[in-house]
């Protein structure tokens, strides 16, 4: 594996039966694909802090999509951290960014509704 096993945070197995890793990083989290065919973990994306996957979503017309919020940053200086918007982001997106994001949801909850889920195979809250 191209991470520590003890900065792992999520591991998911898709319908596809590809799994996807998630890693701890300094400054965020790291989405990894291991596809079903094959022993090779590639990266897929960095993001500031990834939340959860969906199998699909009313509305978006993907499957396999994620929920994460990015580092966004003001005019002239600054990030935004505390309140970060959480965006939608199709698990192939290499370049996750405001330009890029299938969707914006204001809280998890809400998106519960509209989504159906993958549940991690492996989760740690650490």
């Amino acid at each position: 594996m191209p991470f520590e096993d003890s900065h792992i945070k999520a591991i998911y197995q898709l319908d596809n039966k590809n799994i996807i890793y998630i890693s701890r990083f300094e400054r965020g989290d790291i989405i990894w694909e291991k596809k079903y065919d094959s022993a090779k973990v590639q990266e897929i994306s960095f993001v500031m802090n990834f939340i959860a996957i969906a199998k699909l979503c009313e509305g978006i017309n993907e499957t396999n999509i994620y929920f994460a919020q990015v580092r966004e940053y003001w005019l002239g200086g600054g990030a935004i951290i505390d309140y970060a918007q959480i965006r939608v982001f199709s698990i192939n997106d290499r370049s996750p960014w405001r330009d890029s994001d299938l969707g914006i949801v204001d809280n998890m909850e809400r998106a519960q509704q509209w989504c159906e889920f993958y549940e991690p195979i492996f989760y740690s809250s650490w």
